[in-house]
């Protein structure tokens, strides 16, 4: 397999040391533009500008499964172009949301497929003590909001938002939702705290997991022989979450597989975002 990373140099020679581990890789070529990729069929698109997602769609019309390395987009126009068009091409595009390609979220999906609950808390400082922007704190609650979104899909029955607003500033948000199962999943987001705080809660009626995003630590929580609740805890190590999604993207184009995430889980992302939105508009 060829491989094309496309982006600047000094990102795609990291990403290029991931790739030159894997036996099935022959070649990695680094380039600016996807005309300098032509006789490859699979490419990792570097990507943070206004225009990525047509990068994107150009790359999936060439005919190359790609990866695109980037924050998780939200044009849910560009998004639904992308997603046929992927379909049609039948290539394979996975994006670069971290929550769903981190190891810990894959292992404890792995215990509890199906969360009653899901529950996040996550307070950010903002830059230099005193600056709030408006990408960094839309990107924050639609990083967790995705996770969500890809865990228990998008038949969302009642969305319920609460903004935190000072004039026309936000400074965080409450967000339910419910959906068609009954499931309940909120995420309390604050930009303007002076300590960071990360907390994902998952719970069923046999098990609780209360993980600390920030440390990479799992409690686990579940009912031991003798009917007791008995406490365990699991320590992760995030620092090979881009190798092991590389290694998931490649494996998805061997067995013709979804990736973990793609096009349509960032679609309906994006219509759950847009949704968001405009209840935010009417409070």
């Amino acid at each position: 397999m060829k491989i094309a990373i496309v982006g600047e140099k000094e990102r795609a020679t990291a990403w290029e040391k991931h790739l030159r581990k894997l036996s099935i890789v022959k070649e990695v070529v680094i380039t600016n533009n996807l005309a300098g990729s032509d006789d490859t069929d699979t490419v990792l698109l570097i990507d943070d500008s206004n225009e990525n997602l047509l990068h994107l769609l150009n790359s999936i019309r060439a005919g190359n499964h790609t990866y695109l390395i980037s924050k998780l987009p939200t044009d849910a126009e560009m998004l639904e172009k992308v997603y046929h068009a992927s379909e049609e091409a039948e290539v394979n595009v996975q994006f670069s949301h971290w929550p769903s390609l981190s190891e810990s979220v894959h292992w404890i999906k792995q215990q509890i497929v199906k969360p009653d609950l899901f529950q996040i808390k996550k307070e950010s400082v903002p830059m230099n003590y005193k600056v709030i922007n408006i990408e960094d704190f839309e990107h924050d609650w639609i990083d967790e909001l995705a996770l969500i979104i890809k865990w228990m899909g998008g038949n969302i029955h009642r969305y319920e938002v609460k903004p935190i607003v000072i004039g026309d500033h936000y400074l965080g948000l409450t967000i339910s939702l419910r959906f068609e199962n009954a499931a309940v999943a909120s995420i309390q987001y604050l930009s303007t705290t002076d300590k960071e705080k990360h907390q994902r809660i998952f719970s069923n009626r046999s098990m609780m997991i209360d993980f600390n995003v920030i440390k990479q630590k799992a409690r686990i929580l579940k009912l031991n022989d003798l009917n007791r609740i008995s406490t365990q805890e699991k320590v992760f190590d995030p620092s090979d979450t881009a190798e092991w999604s590389v290694v998931q993207f490649i494996k998805s184009i061997q067995v013709h597989q979804p990736t973990l995430f793609s096009p349509y889980d960032a679609l309906t992302t994006a219509n759950a975002v847009k949704k968001i939105k405009s209840l935010m508009d009417k409070n």
